[in-house]
């Protein structure tokens, strides 16, 4: 039976896959714009039909590329720590609206301090909008920026430990056809010597094989990993590993990787023992929210209260979180699930 809203608010939930950058609503990102002068139709990627009163993006998307191009043009509006920090606060809001007890976002920070930030300040402003929220970050990566940007990337995690920055992972983003995964090797030996986790996108664009990779490299998690139906023998090797895939259903829509909710492959992979997590991506990006896509994963792995509690303990085990909240979150869990 399909929760109440009241009983799907209140369950603890978990979310393990959605880009900090990626919940700038194009409203926010205009207005952000037009306080520089600029106007936000040139400087955005706006939805063909989009008016100053009703801002969005592009949905669906013509493409990956179309998307990376929404994403670096909102992206470039965090000019000032400011900008930063209200984003993060704004979103931490939003998480807590929604129930969500931990959230592990990934965060670009290369990004920034390539475009001339002060790594000091571009953490001191992450810490702001924080504000001590149940939130870890995962600090990716892209690919198409190089191995060298990843290491890169590593540093910047030392600066932001050094600074008491919640950083619990480590990821791995971008065009999965842009370098070899394993040219990024490296981010699993740093990620042990550092305590934290990592979590490669695989599986979303590129072909099951780029799961493979990520397998051999040695991720923790798989970010989408829906490309593996198409290959029995990985989403096998998937299974065995207990290896879980972030799966992002509005987004696989949006972006053109599957034609529809209704045809998502979700159901295959629970079916074949794949251990899955729900989560919504860069949710304004692809007009949901983590309770939109915990309403998906309900009518396409037919979840009644137990099977939506289930969901969330995976969520919580799987997480790069610190043992003592893990189990203050499994307890929560537990609490709702016997009210």
């Amino acid at each position: 039976m399909p929760l109440t809203d009241a009983d799907l608010l209140a369950l603890p939930k978990v979310e393990l896959h959605v880009h900090l950058e990626g919940t700038v609503s194009a409203q926010t990102a205009a207005a952000l714009a037009r306080a520089r002068g600029e106007d936000p139709a040139e400087v955005l990627v706006l939805a063909p039909d989009a008016t100053a009163d009703d801002l969005r993006y592009p949905a669906p998307f013509t493409d990956f590329d179309e998307f990376v191009r929404c994403f670096v043009a909102t992206s470039n509006q965090l000019r000032e720590p400011a900008d930063l920090a209200a984003a993060t606060a704004a979103f931490v809001a939003a998480q807590r609206e929604q129930g969500v007890v931990w959230t592990e976002a990934t965060f670009t920070a290369t990004t920034l301090v390539w475009q001339g930030w002060d790594a000091d300040a571009m953490w001191d402003a992450v810490l702001q909008g924080l504000e001590r929220a149940p939130v870890g970050l995962i600090v990716d990566t892209p690919r198409n920026l190089g191995a060298e940007m990843g290491r890169r990337a590593v540093g910047l995690v030392e600066r932001g430990l050094a600074r008491g920055v919640p950083i619990v992972g480590l990821g791995l983003t971008g065009p999965e056809t842009a370098a070899p995964t394993s040219e990024f090797a490296f981010l699993r030996t740093e990620a042990d010597r550092l305590g934290l986790g990592l979590a490669i996108h695989a599986g979303e664009t590129g072909d099951a094989s780029y799961v493979t990779a990520a397998l051999d490299v040695g991720a923790d998690r798989i970010g989408h990993g829906v490309a593996i139906v198409d290959a029995p023998d990985v989403m096998t090797r998937v299974a065995e590993a207990g290896v879980v895939c972030e799966v992002c259903p509005s987004s696989n829509v949006t972006l053109g990787v599957v034609p529809d909710l209704a045809s998502h492959p979700l159901p295959r992979m629970a079916a074949a023992g794949v251990a899955v997590t729900i989560s919504s991506d860069d949710p304004p990006f692809f007009a949901t929210t983590l309770t939109d896509e915990l309403r998906h994963a309900e009518t396409l792995l037919e979840l009644d209260r137990d099977g939506h509690a289930a969901l969330q303990r995976r969520a919580a085990e799987a997480s790069f979180m610190p043992e003592t909240r893990r189990a203050l979150v499994l307890r929560s869990i537990e609490a709702w699930l016997e009210s």
